[in-house]
């Protein structure tokens, strides 16, 4: 067996995936690995608020004022983001873009999931108050690692790690995969055995307290400072992952049961909580 690896950029961070194959199985991995990263470039293009033609920048400029036209894709993920605001009661909201661009908060009712104006016919969406925003940074990864992981499947790729900037979904064997001290980011706080799943974590060491509790329109303050999210659902472990930092320990306990994904909870204290069925995964030192 040969290993095959590909690197790059998107959505501003590191992207790495790597493939295993037998020798009769390198061109059809190489193939997978060039579409994996076509596939994110396609979503940078048309997701990221960076990119002024992008469709959630086209979105967020017409907020207020008209409908946009977007792909399928765009909108069956904003279809998607919706549906996860209603299982969150609101705690995952992509409309959090006034606060990320004041820097502070911002009271005026423009951060408001329900505000997403979905077209079925037209397949168009509209923000409905003007100074209205969204980014989709929440949930991009975790929806592209489940879309990558079947493009690799239908593709014949038998053992793969999929790694977009720290959302990682597995092909193939059971893998041991560490999960970053929050406390020192170069070291791990622990070791799980992971199988065919995603594995999405959302903390405040990296950026600082960048997540912000669409309620109150202030950065998030709970006892934790990382959420950990385990399920067969990247889209879901990721807005979860994010909405846990946001609930604190308690009620992320009910959120996770609630969507049916597992988790391991990292609090300010240096106290964990890990979900039952991820007690018995945690890989002793």
């Amino acid at each position: 067996m040969g290993t095959m690896e590909k690197l790059f950029i998107a959505f501003g961070t590191v992207n790495h995936i790597t493939a295993d194959f037998a020798p009769s199985e390198r061109e059809q991995v190489r193939q997978a690995l060039e579409c994996a990263e076509q596939y994110m470039e396609e979503m940078n293009d048309r997701l990221s608020v960076f990119k002024e033609d992008s469709e959630i920048s086209q979105i967020n400029r017409h907020a207020g004022v008209c409908d946009t036209h977007v792909s399928e894709e765009t909108f069956s993920l904003l279809r998607l983001c919706k549906q996860y605001g209603d299982q969150t009661h609101g705690v995952f909201d992509i409309t959090t873009k006034p606060l990320t661009d004041a820097g502070e908060t911002v009271s005026d009712g423009r951060v408001n999931y329900r505000d997403i104006l979905l077209n079925e016919k037209y397949r168009s969406v509209r923000l409905r108050h003007r100074g209205q925003g969204i980014h989709l940074g929440g949930i991009a990864k975790g929806y592209a690692v489940d879309k990558i992981a079947a493009m690799f499947k239908m593709s014949g790729v038998r053992s793969a790690v999929i790694n977009l900037g720290g959302t990682v979904r597995h092909i193939g064997p059971s893998r041991r995969t560490g999960i970053r001290n929050p406390f020192s980011p170069e070291e791990l706080a622990l070791t799980i055995d992971s199988t065919e799943e995603a594995i999405v974590t959302s903390g405040l060491y990296e950026r600082g307290n960048h997540i912000f509790d669409p309620a109150t329109g202030q950065s998030a303050e709970t006892d934790l400072v990382s959420a950990t999210v385990v399920g067969d659902n990247g889209a879901a472990a990721d807005a979860a992952a994010t909405a846990c930092i946001v609930l604190g320990t308690q009620k992320s306990i009910g959120l996770l049961s609630s969507l049916g994904l597992e988790g391991i909870l990292i609090r300010k204290d240096g106290g964990v909580f890990a979900t039952k069925a991820m007690q018995s995964r945690i890989i002793r030192q």
